[in-house]
C-alpha cells in the first residue's frame, strides 16, 4: 500500500497498462482528482492521464500544464480520459497543480460529463 497521502492536484507517476482499444496506455503521469479523505478509505483513486502531446486550445478536454519539479515536460492535462485505478498503480509524487489549474480542470470535467 502507498505510504504517502495522495491529495486532489497532486501529479504522481502512475502505471496505466494495460490498456485497451483508444484508451491512454504507458507510465505516465497523472494528476489525483479524488478528494484526500476518499483516497485513505478506498482502494481507488481518480485520476487524469496527462500527455506530452499537446493540442493548443482544446479545453474542456484538455489543459496545458507547464514543466515543473519533477514533472520534467510540459503536458496536457486529459480531462476527456479520466479513469477510477487501483491505488497499486499509483508510484512516485511529481508535483502539485496550482488552486487556479485544479479549478480549470474540474470545471471542464463538469462540462464534458453535465
Amino acid at each position: 500500500m502507498l505510504m504517502m497521502g495522495l491529495n486532489r492536484g497532486d501529479i504522481f507517476l502512475v502505471n496505466f497498462n494495460p490498456a485497451k482499444g483508444g484508451e491512454i496506455g504507458k507510465l505516465r503521469p497523472a494528476i489525483i482528482l479524488s478528494d484526500k479523505d476518499d483516497n485513505e478509505i478506498l482502494d481507488t483513486v481518480i485520476v487524469i492521464p496527462l500527455s506530452t502531446v499537446i493540442e493548443k486550445d482544446a479545453l474542456p478536454y484538455r489543459f496545458f500544464i507547464n514543466a515543473r519539479d519533477n514533472l520534467l515536460k510540459d503536458c496536457d492535462a486529459c480531462i476527456y480520459e479520466i479513469r477510477a485505478l487501483s491505488k497499486t498503480r499509483v508510484k512516485e509524487k511529481l508535483s502539485t497543480l496550482n488552486d487556479s489549474e485544479l479549478e480549470t480542470i474540474q470545471n471542464s470535467l463538469c462540462k464534458i460529463i453535465i
